[in-house]
C-alpha cells in the first residue's frame, strides 16, 4: 500500500511529538529522525506508511521567523514560528513588570514584527498604569484596554488582530487564558486536545495555536514568564528601544553603547528628561545581560 502524506501546521509540540492541524483534522504525530525539531507555528510535511501505527512529521518548511527566549542556562529556547505580531498582555493585578514589557517589545522590533500592548482586566481600574501607558503611546507602541468579564474593548481587539498570526505573551495571572477563550470560541475544545501528550502527560507549558478565523490565529505561550531575545541581544537593545536608537545618531562615537562613553547623546537625553530614566535602565539591563553571556 502507498504511504499517506500531507502537510499542516504544528499546534503544539512536546518532546518527540507534535499535534498537527491538517485540513479539519488534528493529527498526533511523531518526529522522523533524532535531529528533527518542531515548534508551534511550524508548517510541516507528514507521512504515514502503511506499516506504521500513526503519522510522523518528516520535514519542516523554511520559517519566516522564529521567536526564542533565553532559558535559565543562557541557551536559546524556541517559543513559536511564523508569527506576524507580538501581543504583550498586562493588567493592574498582578502589577505589571514594565522591564519585561520592554524586552518583549525589543524582541518584536528585532524580528520586524508588529507589537501590541493589551491591558486586560480594565474593569479593575487602570488609573495607576496610565503614566506608563502614555509613555508607550508616545513611543508609538499601540495600547488597548479590554475587559474579558465585561466585554469592553474585545470587538476592537478582534479587529486589530484580524488576518494575522499573533503570539500572546505576558506574566502569569494577567488573564491570557480569558483572552484566548474570548478570541477563539473553540479554545476550550482545542485545549482539551492540546494539554496532554501521547503518554497522557500535561503539556501546559508549551505554546499552543488556536484558529480564530480564515488565515488568522493566536498562539498562547503560558510558559514564557521572562524573556530576552537570544543570539542578538545587543541588536535587540539597540533597535528595540526606539528612543535610544533615535538619539544614538548624535553620539560622538558611532559604536557608542550609551553606558559610560563621553559625548553620549542618549545619556544626555536621559539627564534632560527627554528619555525616561526607567526605560534607559531597562536598556542598560538588557545590555548587561548581553555582556554577561559573551564574557
Amino acid at each position: 500500500m502507498v504511504a499517506e502524506r500531507g502537510s499542516g501546521t504544528v499546534l503544539a509540540s512536546f518532546g518527540r511529538g507534535a499535534l498537527v492541524q491538517t485540513g479539519d483534522a488534528i493529527l498526533r504525530c511523531g518526529l522522523l529522525g533524532r535531529k528533527l525539531r518542531v515548534v508551534c507555528g511550524d508548517r510541516v510535511a507528514w507521512v504515514q506508511p502503511s506499516t506504521a501505527d500513526g503519522p510522523s512529521v518528516e520535514s519542516v518548511e523554511r520559517r519566516r521567523n522564529l521567536i526564542e527566549r533565553i532559558d535559565a542556562r543562557g541557551r536559546a529556547e524556541a517559543v513559536a514560528a511564523n508569527i506576524d505580531r507580538l501581543a504583550i498582555v498586562v493588567a493592574a493585578e498582578p502589577a505589571p513588570d514594565w522591564f519585561l514589557v520592554d524586552r518583549y517589545w525589543a524582541g518584536a522590533a528585532l524580528k520586524d514584527l508588529d507589537a501590541q500592548l493589551i491591558v486586560n482586566k480594565s474593569d479593575l481600574g487602570s488609573e495607576a498604569l496610565q503614566a506608563q501607558l502614555s509613555e508607550y503611546r508616545n513611543l508609538s507602541l499601540p495600547c488597548i484596554e479590554v475587559s474579558c468579564t465585561q466585554g469592553a474593548g474585545l470587538q476592537e481587539l478582534k479587529s486589530l488582530l484580524a488576518g494575522k498570526v499573533t503570539l500572546l505573551v505576558g506574566q502569569s495571572g494577567v488573564g491570557k487564558s480569558s483572552l484566548v477563550n474570548a478570541l477563539a470560541p473553540e479554545a476550550t475544545a482545542q485545549t482539551a486536545q492540546l494539554t496532554r501528550d501521547a503518554e497522557g502527560r500535561h503539556t501546559t507549558t508549551t505554546a499552543r495555536w488556536y484558529v480564530t478565523g480564515s488565515g488568522q490565529a493566536i498562539i498562547d505561550a503560558p510558559g514564557v514568564r521572562d524573556f530576552a531575545p537570544p543570539a542578538s541581544l545587543l541588536r535587540a537593545a539597540e533597535r528595540g528601544f526606539v528612543e535610544v536608537l533615535a538619539r544614538s545618531a548624535n553620539c560622538r562615537f558611532k559604536d557608542c553603547r550609551h553606558m559610560e562613553e563621553p559625548g553620549c547623546a542618549v545619556r544626555s537625553a536621559v539627564l534632560n528628561g527627554h528619555i525616561a530614566a526607567r526605560r534607559y535602565e531597562s536598556y542598560r539591563r538588557l545590555f548587561r545581560l548581553y555582556k554577561s553571556l559573551v564574557s
